[in-house]
């Protein structure tokens, strides 16, 4: 059972729905602040990833490959289509400019769905059974979720089924990738999932909008890239 996925979950949930509780009591002056320091704290956390690298060329050609698969795939714009329809259908509100809120809204999805740090947490439960990333992730995605409620309302929570299908598939797929996976390029992948991190930061921030869905073939191609480049050594 993917313990560490779903108490990762959870917390999402039961942050999402007291943040959306009091986001109506919690004036912009307040949560505005916040949002900018969960992005910095974000920026952190990327960096202190990007340090455990491996190999800085294949980490550098899988994002630009990524992006540019991204880019022509336009994941950004599928994305954002497939939450604004699921945010329709189910009649939840959107307060103020439609497309500030999706673009924060898809940043948001990205952070909980696909960071490196949950992905890696996945493959690391699947594979020994140790929860820990996963549980200190949890720690941070509680906090996280309720910040964001204030922003975006009960709609955060359409997020959770998204972030348990690729987790899981996650967990149960470990068995048959880790064992293909050399340390180098797991850090390689870690580097990766930094990066990102980096550029989620600089939009929860709102330093940079940066369309980070795109981003998201790197975490696939980080793998043959990597696998190449320590071959080639």
């Amino acid at each position: 059972m993917p313990v560490g996925v779903i108490i990762d979950c959870l917390c999402i949930v039961a942050g999402g729905l007291a943040g959306a509780k009091i986001k109506d009591k919690v004036p912009q002056r307040i949560s505005q602040p916040l949002n900018t320091v969960f992005g910095i704290c974000a920026i952190a956390i990327g960096v202190i990833s990007l340090t455990k690298l491996s190999s800085l060329p294949a980490v550098i050609l899988s994002l630009i490959l990524g992006t540019l698969a991204g880019e022509l795939l336009r994941l950004d714009g599928r994305v954002r289509a497939l939450f604004g329809k699921a945010i329709s259908r189910m009649h939840f509100k959107i307060e103020g400019d439609r497309k500030e809120y999706m673009n924060f809204y898809v940043v948001v999805a990205t952070v909980f769905c696909a960071s490196g740090t949950n992905i890696f947490g996945a493959f690391t439960e699947g594979m020994t059974g140790d929860f820990t990333v996963l549980l200190s992730k949890a720690a941070m995605d509680i906090f996280a979720s309720l910040i964001f409620a204030t922003a975006l309302g009960s709609a955060i929570l359409i997020i959770v089924l998204p972030q348990f299908l690729i987790l899981t598939a996650c967990f149960y797929a470990s068995r048959f990738i880790m064992p293909l996976i050399s340390e180098p390029m797991l850090a390689d992948f870690i580097a990766v999932g930094g990066l990102m991190t980096l550029a989620l930061g600089f939009a929860i921030a709102k330093i940079k909008d940066v369309k980070a869905v795109n981003m998201l073939p790197a975490l696939i191609l980080v793998f043959p890239v990597s696998c190449l480049f320590h071959l080639s050594l």
